[in-house]
């Protein structure tokens, strides 16, 4: 039986799940080795010119492998199939390489969600690419998902997240730590009350190119950000030699903060160099458009942003058995496919109730999500 499930006395082998395509392949994976449920993926991108799993899925499989000890993964010859039997979350210290078609907040997000229930605290030190259009960066996880994640494991947690060397889209050259303590369960949320907007938060980056662009993308930012709240500060970071990675980049995190604690994170990067792609690659639209996509997560509202909503999702069905209240903006399409996962792992449904804007006459219609968690726990930490 797993030493992390909290329903350890079942002998028998557990029933294999069945699920077809590649949505929400990270989720599967991370919820199989919490449960102990093994997982059979097929169909996955089957009709496509190239169809299979991507070498960046494949780095996170050798990711799981690392914090496991026992886990099988099979992969068929068109990598269409994937079986997957997961092992006992280990945890430790080591070092990994991402995949560099991915961003480290790829692999960051799933760690955090598995981090505290392996035997070891967990700490690894990440190297590929911190900023690139598609997956959230290091800062936009350490300002948004970071103070989530200790919400649930207790204020003096120990969770700890820094970017020592920044590695822009394509070739990275980035390197990330994170650490995270294990506890024997998570616990309760109650988070209603967002609270209004007082500061506003950010940094401007370049790597490799003219420090100028850091001033043009402030201003450019602040230009929006002051109509709304007067106290804006944008810190500039300018990344050169090692320190800067192996690819030219810049661009801008945001952080709105609330009087009760509550952030929305929004961020915008220029274009990869010899990538033609309809994005901002102009430091003036890198900032506008940062503060643009700030905006409307403060819109969205609630207590949790966009970034952080399946996190908190996932870390509410796990904590111990007591109700958990969180209010948050619309939920996202990953938000909603992940709360069908919740129910098929753990049993776990929400209970979902929407607050229509005119309740309290702040930016879009809201969603009151309660649920009783699993009760999970990890053994491994209460036997010690």
């Amino acid at each position: 039986c797993r030493t992390e499930m909290s329903n350890s006395s079942a002998a028998a082998p557990a029933e294999l799940l069945k699920f077809v395509g590649c949505s929400e392949f990270r989720s599967r994976i991370a919820l199989s080795i919490l449960t102990g449920k093994p997982v059979k993926i097929s169909s996955i991108r089957a009709k496509l010119e190239n169809p299979g799993v991507r070498e960046f899925e494949i780095s996170y499989l050798r990711l799981i492998e690392q914090i496991t000890n026992g886990t099988v993964v099979r992969i068929s010859e068109t990598g269409t199939v994937v079986l997957f039997r997961p092992g006992i979350l280990t945890g430790g210290e080591f070092e990994f390489d991402c995949c560099a078609e991915r961003g480290i907040g790829y692999y960051l997000e799933p760690l955090m969600l598995l981090g505290p229930f392996g035997k070891r605290s967990l700490s690894v030190k990440l190297t590929g690419v911190s900023n690139n259009s598609m997956d959230p960066s290091v800062e936009a996880v350490s300002y948004s998902c970071l103070p989530l994640l200790r919400r649930f494991l207790g204020r003096d947690s120990g969770s700890e997240l820094s970017l020592e060397r920044r590695g822009c889209h394509p070739v990275g050259g980035a390197e990330v730590r994170f650490q995270c303590p294990t506890v024997s369960k998570l616990k309760p949320l109650d988070l209603t009350q967002p609270g209004k907007i007082h500061r506003i938060r950010g940094m401007s980056f370049t790597c490799k190119v003219s420090p100028g662009m850091n001033g043009r993308q402030i201003v450019s930012a602040k230009e929006l950000l002051r109509r709304l709240v007067p106290d804006v500060l944008l810190t500039a970071d300018h990344c050169t030699g090692a320190r800067g990675g192996q690819s030219p980049g810049f661009g801008v995190t945001l952080v709105a903060e609330t009087r009760d604690g509550c952030r929305y994170v929004a961020e915008c990067m220029s274009r990869p160099s010899g990538v033609a792609v309809a994005e901002a690659s102009v430091p003036e639209d890198v900032g506008l458009t940062a503060a643009q996509l700030l905006c409307e997560e403060i819109y969205r509202g609630g207590c949790v942003d966009s970034i952080s909503q399946p996190l908190a999702l996932a870390l509410m069905a796990l904590c111990d058995r007591d109700a958990s209240r969180l209010l948050t903006g619309p939920l996202t399409p990953h938000s909603v496919r992940l709360l069908r996962l919740l129910r098929q792992f753990l049993g776990v449904t929400f209970r979902l109730q929407s607050r229509p804007a005119g309740d309290d006459g702040l930016g879009g219609d809201k969603v009151l999500c309660t649920c009783v968690g699993s009760g999970f726990a990890n053994l491994s930490k209460l036997v010690r």
